[in-house]
């Protein structure tokens, strides 16, 4: 795509207030490929990926998000140009939501107006989705120890707001029996779970796009599908199409607009055996996915800028492709596909050179690839990030 490099936006600070992972990595190589340059607020005490990116402007290391945010108040809050402020995790949405009324004069950020802590909310933004025409799994909001009174095993659990951190996803589990749910609760950290149907899935289907004016405007340039997945796992390896389903960008454009939220956003579904859609959640940030988008010509950390300021969106720069292209987390992938064994190492560096874009090997970027790799030959243990249920991720 190009940039229009006499717009405002390049004169105002981009601040990414974000932690150490491929998401985030994602925005600044975006930012950086549209000729900004970012100060980053980096959460993470021993930083090995985003502080190596040749796009960083300035870095500030914080041991926690809420040290990183008193800084950018005190440090960032009367600049001449309103700063915009990017992130990558709930956590960060939700802290910067809760500060709305402050910040709404003195930065441009993704936000709800101050009421998305309720859509970060499992139950709630089912609920929502619902009453917006999508179909959603079974489910039922219970206290950690209670069992569902009409569902069918295999369930799967969630905890209840996904906005507490990074060990949200540690608390899912898919229990096939009472007594697999029961041993379940065992280990499960919150006290409020959602008990929800399994849907056995013949894939899944990732939307990520950016909203105007509380959803008053939307735009929704590709939808992911992957190639390779397990019951308990997302999948690393993917193919993006076009989103030409009128119908499906009404009700998207419904949900948004309900939860009030202006920003980048994904949301998510699964495709069940019978071919139907199935809601499942909608991350009010920029996803981990994101950098795929700019790949393939709508670079979304610019393009929310951009038409923030603008007041709509605007696709005069814009030149998508009706072919699909594909993409890899690396490292995941690897993971799920090497050392799960589903395949040899050979067949894996095919798909992974064949890839049309890598969210951790850059050329024009090749510093955070690289230090990964040695840290990990140097510790063995060739892992990143897992995907299992009852395990830590982060997309």
């Amino acid at each position: 795509m190009k940039y229009n490099k006499n717009h405002e936006l390049y004169k105002h600070l981009h601040i990414c207030l974000v932690e150490d992972h491929y998401n985030p990595l994602g925005i600044i190589r975006s930012l950086g490929e549209a000729g900004i340059s970012p100060i980053v607020l980096l959460c993470t005490k021993h930083p090995q990926l985003v502080n190596f990116s040749k796009y960083v402007k300035k870095i500030y290391k914080f041991n926690s998000i809420k040290n990183a945010f008193k800084y950018l108040v005190e440090k960032y809050s009367n600049e001449p140009y309103k700063p915009f402020i990017y992130n990558g995790s709930d956590e960060t949405t939700l802290i910067l939501d809760k500060h709305y009324n402050y910040l709404k004069d003195k930065f441009y950020f993704c936000n709800g107006k101050g009421f998305i802590e309720k859509y970060l909310q499992k139950y709630d933004i089912t609920l929502l989705a619902k009453e917006c025409g999508f179909r959603i799994p079974k489910e039922e909001f219970k206290k950690k120890g209670e069992l569902p009174n009409d569902l069918e095993y295999p369930v799967i659990t969630k905890a209840s707001t996904s906005s507490k951190g990074g060990d949200w996803k540690a608390d899912s589990f898919i229990c096939n029996s009472k007594s697999e749910l029961i041993e379940a609760y065992k280990k499960i950290k919150s006290k409020n779970v959602l008990v929800q149907e399994f849907i056995k899935k013949k894939n899944e289907y990732c939307i990520d796009g950016i909203s105007i004016n509380g959803g008053e405007e939307i735009y929704l340039p590709y939808a992911a599908q992957y190639f390779r997945f397990s019951d308990k796992s997302y999948g690393a390896y993917m193919y993006f199409e076009r989103v030409k389903n009128n119908k499906l960008i009404n009700k998207i454009q419904n949900i948004i607009k309900g939860s009030k939220y202006s920003g980048i956003f994904c949301i998510e579904f699964l495709i069940g055996n019978d071919n139907k859609l199935y809601f499942l959640e909608v991350n009010f940030r920029n996803s981990g996915w994101s950098y795929a988008f700019t790949y393939g010509g709508f670079n979304l950390p610019y393009m929310w800028a951009k038409s923030t300021i603008d007041g709509h969106i605007t696709m005069d720069d814009i030149i998508l492709t009706d072919k699909h292209f594909t993409a890899m987390s690396e490292f995941e992938d690897y993971n799920l596909v090497v050392n799960e064994q589903q395949q040899g190492f050979r067949k894996w560096f095919k798909d992974f050179i064949r890839a049309d874009c890598k969210f951790f090997y850059n050329k024009k970027d090749p510093l955070p690839f690289w230090n990964v790799v040695i840290k990990k030959v140097i510790s063995k243990p060739f892992r990143v990030v897992t995907h299992k249920f009852g395990k830590n991720y982060k997309k």
